[in-house]
């Protein structure tokens, strides 16, 4: 098994004690300045050609999506510059502060360039998919652009991680639909603002999110990380949904080892 364990690794300014207290409040934060400008101008084209080489069409035939994603998953497996910036320790030393634990692996990447035109993301929590044994799981969110209002930057309902309001539901319409009428009816916050340059987010898997149709001319570019506890455990799994991310994500875990496959190296460690 391939693992990177790192020492103590200093990032000022992120995953203190306020952002940390946020986070596990509201079940997501917003970090401005994680990254600069010209490093996320850098990547952005790198990460945009290995995209495009792995020639995915965009799911423009899917009724729920409309059009909305060119989708790859686990680009790091395959060009060292994703990876690169997948294992980025920086992400990884902020991902364990905020899910308070001491260091993290990577449960799998996921590029979504939402193209111009392209609709909704339905409200949905990530954790449906997912058959392990705690929440101590997140999504790094990296704009690879500044994301304006027209755009579709992510919408997040706080403190939604604490309720199911909709834990049984994959993204689909039917959760757009759903979730939308639990979360109006229970009244959360519904924080939603464009991303300046070099802002990330994280939310946790059990946060309801869902973003806006993206009506610009140009693809929203965003670079995922989805980062666990180096100690969290595979479940048996509950659902399809769940056998495939086992399969995909998990090979060779069997229910109750540690999520530690060849896909799954620890990132950041403090141990």
């Amino acid at each position: 098994m391939c693992v990177s364990r790192a020492t103590q690794v200093n990032v000022p300014h992120f995953g203190q004690e306020g952002d940390i207290d946020f986070y596990q409040d509201n079940g997501y934060v917003r970090l401005q300045n994680v990254f600069s400008g010209r490093l996320l101008q850098t990547f952005s084209k790198l990460i945009t050609d290995a995209v495009r080489a792995a020639n995915v069409r965009s799911l423009e035939d899917d009724d729920d999506y409309a059009k909305a994603f060119t989708q790859v998953m686990n680009l790091w497996e395959n060009d060292p510059v994703v990876r690169s910036f997948v294992f980025s320790k920086k992400l990884a030393a902020i991902s364990a502060r905020l899910l308070q634990v001491k260091g993290v692996r990577i449960y799998h990447d996921q590029a979504l360039y939402k193209e111009p035109g392209g609709g909704c993301t339905p409200w949905h929590a990530d954790g449906y998919y997912f058959p392990l044994s705690t929440a101590k799981i997140l999504t790094a969110w990296v704009p690879l652009q500044a994301v304006p209002r027209s755009m579709g930057p992510l919408e997040f309902a706080a403190k939604s991680q604490q309720d199911d309001i909709g834990r049984s539901l994959g993204i689909s319409g039917e959760s757009e639909r759903k979730i939308q009428e639990s979360v109006r009816s229970a009244g959360y916050h519904l924080a939603s603002s464009a991303f300046e340059l070099g802002e990330v987010s994280f939310h946790s898997g059990w946060t309801f999110h869902r973003a806006d149709g993206n009506s610009t001319d140009q693809p929203r570019k965003v670079m995922t990380a989805i980062y666990m506890d180096e100690d969290i455990r595979m479940i048996e799994p509950q659902h399809s949904n769940h056998r495939a991310d086992h399969e995909r994500w998990l090979p060779g875990v069997k229910p109750g080892e540690v999520a530690a496959s060849f896909r799954n190296p620890i990132v950041y460690s403090s141990a």
